[in-house]
């Protein structure tokens, strides 16, 4: 058959998959009945595979153009994108996509949470051993001035109440939540050098932690200090270890490749790691009003052990939801996409 010859014989198709289209579009494709909506199926297929050869025979520019219409309207009432509405979208990446992903990657968040904890015991013994060193960890405004000195002057200050006004504590939230994810992203970022820099900046926060710590307690304003770390301390930890497993995980796929090369499996860890970085990412926003506000409210405007008893609550539902929440069945244990 010439190709004069076979555009003839498929011209009738073409036309049956125009009016067939013409009358789905007029109404809902899913009112047609099975054996019409059979038919349009199969009539799509054909003209898809019509086009193939109209352009690999030299058909025409204007029987291609007629088919690629045709097809491109086909495809679009027959494959029309999930209808899956933001909200629904959100609920349930929340409800299974990150516990998850965190359930999954268990071994790669305790490394992380791991070397946090190493970072607050070394600089916890570091300050407890050299105390002046403790200097190098004070924000600028701070240095020089002992713990019981600044809860004096917090505590004085909020006698007549909380002195930050509204819009200071929104601007101080929003800063705190750009820098938080900035911290996050890095940490995901550098895992890509085979996670040795996510280790050593998740420790770098530790000694931090652990110094200050020391400072606190030794001076004794432990409670003050648990008080004002804890309410935001606890999720904040918990996203910036989910974000560095994220990046041990872009660290994995460069020290095992799996029989595969290094840049597909990057991809693959990368995949696996974004739910993470992005369950960080969410729960910063809600972390970050929540240092900009209820973190700075001291004694005796909102007592301590009021502060520190909401924030291990709170704590322990965030843990709860991420670790102990039911998942359905079929979620619960994904595929591993690396034995496929």
């Amino acid at each position: 058959m010439n190709l004069a010859e076979f555009l003839q014989a498929r011209r009738p198709a073409w036309r049956e998959l125009e009016s067939g289209l013409r009358t789905a579009e007029d109404r809902d494709v899913a009112t047609l009945d099975h054996t019409r909506a059979r038919r349009l199926v199969d009539l799509h297929r054909r003209a898809s595979a019509d086009l193939i050869q109209a352009r690999t025979y030299g058909g025409g520019a204007e029987a291609c153009t007629y088919l690629e219409a045709l097809v491109g309207r086909g495809h679009a009432l027959l494959h029309p994108p999930p209808r899956l509405g933001a909200f629904r979208g959100l609920w349930g990446f929340f409800r299974v996509g990150l516990p998850s992903a965190v359930r999954r990657e268990a071994l790669a968040v305790a490394l992380a949470a791991g070397a946090l904890l190493f970072g607050v015991v070394l600089g916890g013994l570091a300050a407890a051993l050299d105390p002046e060193g403790l200097e190098l960890f004070k924000m600028e405004g701070w240095k020089g001035i002992s713990p019981s000195q600044r809860v004096h002057h917090d505590e004085e200050a909020q006698k007549d109440g909380n002195p930050m006004g509204v819009a200071d504590q929104a601007g101080f939230s929003s800063f705190l939540f750009t820098h938080n994810i900035q911290v996050s992203i890095l940490a995901f970022a550098v895992g890509i050098a085979w996670g040795l820099p996510t280790l050593l900046l998740l420790a770098t926060n530790g000694v931090m932690l652990g110094a200050l710590a020391v400072e606190y307690f030794q001076d004794g304003q432990g409670i003050f200090f648990l008080g004002w770390i804890l309410p935001h301390g606890i999720p904040e930890l918990t996203c910036i270890v989910l974000a560095g497993a994220a990046g041990l995980l872009l660290g994995r796929g460069m020290l095992w490749p799996r029989g595969t090369t290094r840049g597909a499996q990057i991809r693959l860890e990368a995949a696996r790691g974004l739910p993470l970085l992005g369950g960080a990412a969410a729960l910063l926003v809600p972390t970050g009003v929540m240092e900009g506000t209820l973190s700075q409210m001291h004694g005796p405007l909102l007592p301590y052990g009021l502060k520190i008893g909401m924030a291990l609550v709170l704590g322990l539902l965030l843990h709860a939801y991420l670790w102990l929440m039911p998942l359905p069945a079929h979620q619960s244990v994904p595929e591993d996409l690396s034995a496929r």
